[in-house]
């Protein structure tokens, strides 16, 4: 095996790398990475309760966070409570479409001469590697 800088290393620059870009995206759209989570979690489901946006995202923010976030998507009207689910309004769903496709842009030129084959591989290397670490706990 050739001599390279130990995985942890090109984890944690891809991972800064990934998040620099997301993040410049979002920055220039004047979101955070809440904002578009809730927003793409509202588009996926085509409507999702308050309760279930708060179980999907707990990962990203604490519960009031989440439920405060939401309050200010709806003042600038992104989301809307229909029928006791959050749709997207006509401004919300623009919004999600551009940076959708900036995010799309971003990912492509992230992927630029990366076989889908060894993408697939670098996907299954790691997931083995999280399996052996939490198998140590």
């Amino acid at each position: 095996m050739k001599s390279k800088l130990p995985i942890g290393y090109y984890l944690k620059k891809a991972d800064n790398l990934l998040t620099e870009g997301i993040n410049k995206i979002h920055h220039d759209l004047g979101i955070n990475r809440l904002q578009w989570q809730i927003l793409n979690s509202v588009h996926q489901t085509n409507g999702i309760a308050k309760e279930e946006i708060l179980k999907t995202l707990v990962e990203f923010a604490k519960a009031e966070t989440i439920l405060n976030t939401l309050e200010e998507m709806e003042d600038q009207q992104w989301v809307e409570l229909d029928d006791q689910k959050l749709i997207l309004t006509e401004k919300g769903r623009a919004l999600f479409e551009k940076c959708y496709e900036r995010q799309k842009a971003f990912r492509l030129q992230s992927m630029k001469n990366i076989t889908e084959e060894a993408y697939y591989q670098t996907i299954a290397t790691l997931e083995q590697m999280v399996q052996n670490l939490q198998n140590n706990k």
